[in-house]
């Protein structure tokens, strides 16, 4: 609560979000912050007139950023300089463009890992910077015809976040010489500005706009959103520089229709995201299972990257040593090593056709879990498997849509709703209906009727039961299982599902997990 309190939410708002989330106060803040009404507008969003921004705006500006403002001090600021301590790692002062980032970071890496000396203290060169950004800036250059040349920006009159000097290369060799002769505009304050600049210019703005809208995005939509006061990076940024497209859909099947989609992918790296346990996206096959082991992650508000020195068996029963670089304040700079058991192996590609996830719960049946009870919480912190848990039992509803679960998926257990409540109980109608009406409250020990927005007797509403964690069938304990878990767990099951997976704990962060 305390975080959500730093946040400048009020103490009594600040429960009603740890409720809603179950008590788990990540859960809390995402949810917070996704309540939030300060997303980014996209290109066009300013209105038809240019405010004067003391220097000559290109007509392209809001393509790349959210509004006609000047661009944030957190990308100005940001080159690609490499971490003293950890050699591979580009430390980020600021929240913002991290996906940018990642993305060159994880570009270089992959390079990198074909060379001999390549480790976790691998120290890259100026060239291999240039190898990364020339690589990148190749990729955008698909579905060109032949002999368009590709584009460099770099800072005109060394003006850093004003006007661009666009160097035109014809030939590889053109490009790499360009990129080296200005290799400390890239290094340099400001030069994850550059190389967005020339990717989407070498991609072409028209081309860009095409690609949004081909994979979902909306017309206008830019490549940068605003959100928390932050200026950050979309899905279609990060697309365009590990495929040279910018389109958005990380999935293994497109937004309309369901056909099955995949990622044309080169540079050899793949990225897995937060989406895939949190709203049942399927990251498409060339992400989760790169041409080489290097993987952005995207946690659903932060990039990080990591990465094998060696190649990897998808087996059941191996055992893989990988490492995550944060380089983000306060969980980072940080390069963790992880050890990763994959019992199970990993997961195989996507299945042809769109599976159907959620099946209608029959009445009995345990439609959602609420919250671990709060005293259990307290006194065993980290023991999740020994509290109880707050749940709510599906009832007859009309109103809730859903497909009935095959015959050959396996059952779900039928509970009893039980004797009524003596304490504070909460309402099970109210509570379906929470998101609608923002009640969350509890009502009062006593009472028989509900003091909330539905106002019925509690025979007829129902109410919450709670349980302990051996008692709930496992589809819940999976469930809490990734609720609880750190969320670099549940990115990396995405990939090893059930796998067991540790890190080597790090006294500068208190012994906390790795944070994606």
């Amino acid at each position: 609560m305390e975080t959500l309190v730093s946040f400048g939410v009020p103490e009594e708002q600040a429960k009603m979000y740890l409720e809603m989330a179950g008590g788990n106060a990540e859960m809390a803040v995402n949810l917070f912050l996704s309540m939030q009404g300060d997303g980014g507008g996209g290109a066009g969003s300013s209105g038809s007139s240019k405010p004067d921004l003391g220097w000559k705006v290109p007509d392209w500006y809001t393509v790349i950023w959210p509004e006609m403002k000047n661009i944030p001090e957190a990308w100005l600021k940001q080159g690609f300089s490499f971490d003293e301590k950890f050699p591979l790692g580009i430390v980020q002062p600021k929240n913002g463009p991290c996906g940018v980032l990642a993305a060159v970071q994880a570009v270089l890496i992959s390079q990198c890992r074909k060379k001999k000396e390549f480790s976790s203290q691998f120290k890259p060169s100026a060239q291999c910077l240039v190898d990364a950004v020339a690589a990148i800036l190749r990729q955008s250059l698909k579905d060109k015809a032949e002999g368009t040349p590709a584009i460099v920006c770099t800072w005109k009159d060394g003006k850093v976040g004003n006007e661009v000097n666009e160097h035109k290369a014809s030939s590889n060799k053109d490009l790499e010489k360009i990129i080296m002769d200005n290799i400390k505009d890239f290094q340099g304050p400001g030069g994850c500005v550059l190389i967005v600049y020339s990717a989407a210019l070498t991609r072409g703005i028209e081309q860009i706009k095409k690609d949004v809208i081909s994979e979902g995005g909306e017309s206008g939509y830019s490549l940068t959103i605003k959100a928390h006061g932050h200026w950050l990076c979309t899905s279609e940024l990060v697309s365009l520089l590990i495929r040279g497209k910018a389109g958005g859909n990380v999935g293994a099947y497109t937004q309309l229709g369901g056909a099955p989609h995949n990622w044309d992918m080169k540079l050899g790296v793949g990225l897995l995201t937060a989406q895939e346990f949190t709203n049942g996206t399927v990251v498409c096959d060339a992400l989760k299972s790169p041409s080489s082991p290097v993987w952005l992650l995207h946690g659903g508000d932060h990039f990080t990257t990591l990465w094998s020195e060696d190649d990897l068996k998808d087996g059941k029963g191996e055992t893989y040593q990988l490492y995550h670089w944060n380089g983000l304040p306060p969980g980072g700079p940080r390069l963790s090593k992880i050890t990763v058991k994959a019992s199970y192996g990993a997961a195989g590609p996507a299945p042809k056709k769109q599976q159907q996830t959620y099946f209608k719960p029959l009445p009995g049946e345990i439609e959602s879990v609420i919250q671990a009870h709060p005293e259990d919480r307290k006194a065993r912190p980290d023991k999740f498997k020994t509290w109880r848990w707050e749940v709510v039992l599906a009832v007859e509803d009309p109103s809730v849509k859903g497909a009935e679960r095959p015959k050959n998926y396996p059952s779900e257990p039928i509970f009893e709703q039980g004797p009524p409540p003596t304490g504070p109980w909460r309402c099970r109608l109210c509570y379906a209906n929470r998101f609608k009406t923002m009640h969350f409250k509890l009502n009062s020990a006593g009472t028989t009727k509900c003091e909330g927005p539905c106002g019925k007797d509690m025979k007829d509403c129902g109410w919450s039961i709670w349980m302990n964690f051996d008692s709930l069938p496992k589809s819940q304990q999976g469930v809490i299982n990734r609720r609880e878990a750190p969320k670099i767990k549940n990115i990396l099951w995405t990939k090893w599902p059930g796998a067991d997976i540790t890190w080597e704990k790090d006294p500068d962060f208190q012994e906390s997990p790795p944070s994606a």
